[in-house]
């Protein structure tokens, strides 16, 4: 691939994000965790996009450095969100979606692309834990901490 097919594919998937995200954002949140295969700690920002009921798309950006190895992820997963009970404030969720992962090793950028799995449990208060399987570069999973500020409708 050539550097500059690499750049119009992250350039058009940061656009659709943002643009996706700043028309219909539910809510905007902060992660962090940790990431095994390579062992790294990483951190992102994220927007959700409801879609459907109870379908979300969550665009996110997360950096992870450690192992001699720091790292780029964008990450747009469609998730699929459903209560744990009718009182109960918590829910569960699971998606999938396209991931692009630019390494940088050594000074040199190794810009991959896969698919990314995951799998979290959320409050309705907007904190959330979260497991995330990876394929096709960066760490092929990853732990994670978050809250998502959510919109209030009046």
């Amino acid at each position: 691939m050539t550097r500059r097919f690499i750049r119009c594919v992250l350039a058009a998937v940061c656009l659709l994000a943002i643009d996706a995200g700043a028309a219909r954002a539910q809510g905007v949140g902060f992660q962090a965790g940790a990431g095994l295969d390579p062992s790294q700690w990483y951190v992102g920002t994220h927007a959700d996009v409801p879609l459907a009921a109870n379908i979300f798309l969550r665009p996110s950006i997360e950096g992870a450095s450690g192992g001699g190895v720091s790292e780029a992820l964008i990450d747009v997963t469609f998730i699929y969100s459903f209560p744990l009970g009718t009182l109960s404030p918590w829910s569960i969720y699971q998606g999938t979606g396209p991931v692009i992962v630019i390494e940088r090793i050594d000074d040199q950028l190794h810009p991959h692309g896969g698919f990314a799995g995951v799998f979290g449990v959320e409050h309705r208060s907007g904190f959330f834990f979260e497991f995330k399987l990876s394929g096709g570069g960066g760490p092929n999973l990853r732990l994670g901490v978050g809250y998502t500020l959510r919109h209030k409708t009046p």
